[in-house]
């Protein structure tokens, strides 16, 4: 085992502020996925989802949903997709409903996929938040629009399949 990390947890009366450092927590454990053993930082990660959801589903409400575009941060989202996919290796692919309905045996989930999409959606908020209080709103603006329209989905995937996984180790 190459690190160690200990789980958050979400109070029932999450603030932006804590949501902002449940955030930044797995953001952090992300940009060091090297100093983990892959099935390690798995792990680590999958402690860290249900947190990221009960705080983003508690921000509901407390801002409007901003502007979401799938666009942003693109090419750094593909460098980073890359980087862990490699370091996740063959524990990176998984199988979607619409892969076996396909049945031409190519897998297209990928756990590097839906990680790269919630840390980078994470990331757009923080900098906002990191500006000071008068972009509080954009963050959460951010956040809540990003997982409505994408890093909610991508986070129901991961969870769903690092659950999958830790019942085949």
């Amino acid at each position: 085992m190459k690190g160690c990390a200990t789980s958050s947890v979400a109070t029932s009366t999450s603030s932006p502020a804590q949501f902002a450092k449940i955030a930044e927590k797995f953001c952090r454990l992300v940009e060091g996925f090297a100093r983990y053993e892959p099935q390690d930082w798995l792990a680590l990660i999958a402690r860290e989802l249900g947190p990221l959801e009960t705080a983003v589903r508690e921000l509901a409400g407390r801002a409007g949903i901003g502007d979401y575009s799938m666009l942003a941060d693109i090419e750094q989202r593909h460098r980073m997709y890359v980087e862990l996919k490699t370091f996740l290796d063959g524990m990176d692919d998984y199988w979607t409903e619409a892969d076996l309905e396909a049945g031409d045996g190519v897998m297209t989930g990928s756990l590097s996929d839906n990680v790269t999409e919630i840390y980078f959606a994470l990331k757009r908020g923080l900098a906002h938040w990191n500006k000071g209080p008068a972009e509080a709103g954009a963050a959460v603006g951010e956040w809540l629009s990003g997982f409505e329209v994408n890093w909610g989905y991508h986070l129901a995937n991961l969870r769903s399949q690092l659950k999958h996984k830790a019942t085949l180790h």
